[in-house]
């Protein structure tokens, strides 16, 4: 073993330069996003925020990375600048990688160190699972150095875990949802052939047409009306498509359709690692809606995954809502983090916005 330093990336190229050890540190780490591998958070910066500040944290010992923070800059409120974790509403991507099997105490004081030393007077994380082990150690580390943290609660997000038999996993789900969902099945089955496709992962060929079969599919829907769909914004397609090429060869990326009749009428898109299927995308044919098309895709699909050796975890990586709880068996929390890295203008930020949001937190309950 050798000294434990820290050093601060400042240009998303020199990532390139450590990405070896990297996804190694992903590998050993807790975290399952692919999407936090050192290639895909310098393809997200490429494309979402060329522009904008970057730090990266990397805490190294004998030549092996031992912790990662990948920070860009944003204004909170337009008006406090501070650093943020590679995400948006496209994807996620950059994590906090921790290694298991290092002293992590000494990790995490010796990055709350370089972090006090970045450009920003706030770290202000919008999407931190804040009660994983990883996220415990490092907040606790801020605070014993005397940087004030505030997290606030966002929303939880919901898991299928993969331990028991299809059968019973789905004769556990509330009665009336699966006496809906069985009926639409059935219902939609008398309408002709259902046949579920899993590309796991698609064929390079293939990707393309497959990727533009889904998008097209939720341009045609809601989203595609209120203008969220992802090709109604220029270059967010080419930018999925890098993504999945690069984690098709990575064997990370599945695509599944339900096809009615030969025809696609729902899509689940997501990235798999360690075990765990991340559904990011979805999506389905609105002639179809009377039957629930994304709810039979998905009952099929999370079949697949019981049937299919290998699988621990689908997670819906979005904000938990009453259809998502309806098949989950348990849920995890993602909140804001903030963290005050200056003496005066930082910290008394992160403590005014923990101030406000006890006294709304407050008013909510008197209510």
């Amino acid at each position: 073993m050798g000294q434990i330093e820290a050093t601060v990336l400042d240009s998303v190229d020199q990532i390139r330069q450590r990405a070896e050890t990297w996804d190694r540190l992903w590998q050993r780490s807790e975290v399952t996003l692919p999407t936090a591998r050192a290639d895909l958070v310098r393809l997200w910066t490429g494309c979402f925020a060329p522009k904008a500040l970057f730090r990266g944290i990397c805490i190294e010992e004998g030549g092996e990375l031992r912790a990662v923070l990948p920070l860009v800059g944003r204004r909170v409120r337009g008006v406090v600048p501070a650093g943020d974790l590679t995400w948006n509403c496209w994807s996620a991507s950059g994590e906090l990688l921790l290694d298991p099997l290092s002293d992590n105490n000494e990790i995490a004081t010796c990055m709350v160190a370089a972090a006090r030393r970045l450009p920003w007077p706030v770290l202000w994380l919008e999407t931190a699972p804040y009660e994983t082990p990883r996220w415990i150690c490092i907040l606790s580390a801020f605070a014993t150095s005397g940087c004030p943290a505030d997290c606030h609660h966002r929303y939880d997000i919901g898991q299928v875990e993969i331990r028991e038999s299809f059968e019973d996993y789905l004769n556990a789900r509330p009665k009336q949802f699966l006496r809906t969902l069985r009926k639409d099945h059935r219902r939609l089955e008398r309408t002709g052939a259902l046949t579920l496709k899993v590309y796991s992962p698609p064929e390079p060929g293939e990707l393309s047409d497959l990727l533009a079969t889904a998008f097209e599919m939720e341009r045609q829907g809601w989203k595609g009306r209120a203008g969220g769909a992802v090709v109604n914004h220029p270059g967010v397609f080419e930018f999925y498509l890098e993504q999945a090429r690069r984690l098709a060869d990575w064997k990370q990326c599945l695509l599944a359709f339900l096809l009615h009749q030969g025809r696609p009428i729902a899509f689940d898109f997501g990235w798999t690692a360690k075990g765990v299927y991340h559904s990011f995308k979805v999506g389905y044919d609105e002639q179809y809606r009377q039957w629930s098309p994304g709810h039979v895709l998905r009952m099929l699909l999370i079949e697949h995954f019981h049937r299919e050796p290998g699988w621990r975890l689908i997670d819906f990586q979005g904000p938990l809502t009453d259809a998502l709880a309806a098949w989950s068996t348990r849920t995890y929390k993602i909140g804001r983090v903030a963290v005050g890295l200056k003496p005066l203008r930082g910290r008394l930020f992160v403590s005014a916005a923990g101030w406000a949001a006890a006294l709304r937190r407050r008013g909510q309950r008197s209510r």
